[in-house]
């Protein structure tokens, strides 16, 4: 697409501001993302900003209090609060500061975000940026991929899945299906089988979806799939390649009904459109063989062509950076002006 309004002079923004990751791309060409988590350490200084830790810098903290503030939806004050520390400290880490010169940004925010989530997204954000907007995830995509009406998205992320057809190249909500299962299921769903197999094991939600990172497959079983079990009483080096690979079919299985689901409600004259274009985005879509295991549950219900995006971290950043470089600087004017009153696309 067209970069309608090249820099100007200023800094553009595509954020994607997931439960599990927040991804960002910038108009001066860097990406970089990280888990969306957040902690404060207690060191008896007053200056809160010397004290948080985000990402994996909070993961490592022994002690800290650990937040997931979007993983509440935003709903309360702290949540809020916790957020925007974790946006602004993530930005610098990157050597991005909005202080520093006119910056305007995109946020892609989840199809079934209600209106007090968006705003208080909304209100964090035009407190860091000259400007801010926030975008339904999957209108990024299409924007970015330049998918035509008849595709299907399928973004498959850490608490939920989102099933979409593009009708006219937009995304509308009433033809998208949100599915509560996709990656954390999976890391659930090891856990268990690990306990069903060593009941005095020690088993984590955190330990489970780093083995599913490194080791999750939708294909056949891998002997090289072996892992140190925590037990009660020490570990135990032993294969989980078929736990592993039971937890992945089990919950795509889920997956690929909501996608017949939503298939079956497609009018007929473009049913056959759709089915063979069918998008898998989300960080769950990085399990190899995932589209073989798609397109193979479809052939006994007619069939059906997946597409998996080869950098699926950065698909909904890039759609909003896309889309925020190219709307018009007027646009943007006003809205840092305070005049704009169309802020929400929902």
């Amino acid at each position: 697409m067209e970069d309608f309004n090249s820099n100007n002079g200023c800094l553009y923004l595509g954020i994607d501001a997931g439960v599990f990751k927040t991804s960002v791309c910038t108009s001066n060409g860097k990406k970089f993302s990280e888990r969306s988590v957040v902690t404060f350490l207690q060191d008896g200084n007053d200056n809160t900003e010397e004290k948080i830790l985000s990402g994996k810098q909070a993961m490592e903290l022994q002690d800290g209090v650990i937040k997931e503030p979007l993983n509440n939806e935003l709903k309360g004050k702290d949540d809020v609060l916790a957020f925007k520390k974790f946006l602004k400290d993530f930005l610098n880490k990157h050597d991005v500061d909005p202080d520093k010169q006119t910056a305007y940004a995109i946020i892609g925010v989840p199809s079934n975000a209600d209106r007090k989530y968006k705003m208080n997204l909304l209100e964090l954000s035009s407190e860091i940026f000259s400007g801010a907007m926030v975008v339904d995830e999957l209108f990024c995509i299409a924007y970015k991929k330049s998918l035509q009406e008849g595709s299907m998205i399928v973004d498959i992320g850490s608490g939920k899945t989102d099933i979409c057809v593009i009708n006219s190249n937009i995304p509308q909500q009433n033809e998208c299906l949100s599915l509560p299962c996709a990656g954390k299921d999976i890391d659930r769903e090891i856990v268990k089988l690990i306990n069903e197999r060593w009941p005095d094991s020690k088993m984590t939600e955190e330990l489970a979806m780093e083995w599913k990172e490194k080791y999750g497959n939708l294909g056949s079983v891998h002997d090289s799939c072996i892992v140190d079990v925590p037990l009660e009483n020490g570990t135990l080096q032993e294969s989980i390649a078929e736990e592993m690979q039971i937890a992945c079919e089990f919950v795509l299985t889920d997956i690929v009904s909501g996608i017949t689901r939503v298939l079956s409600d497609v009018d007929q004259d473009i049913r056959e459109t759709v089915r063979n274009n069918i998008h898998i985005f989300g960080g769950t879509s990085n399990l190899p063989n995932l589209g073989t295991f798609i397109e193979n549950e479809l052939k006994e219900l007619g069939g059906g062509k997946v597409f998996l995006d080869p950098d699926s971290t950065f698909a909904i950043s890039e759609g909003a950076l896309e889309l925020a470089r190219n709307m018009p600087l007027e646009f943007w004017q006003q809205l840092h002006a305070g005049k704009q009153n169309e802020e929400l696309i929902s």
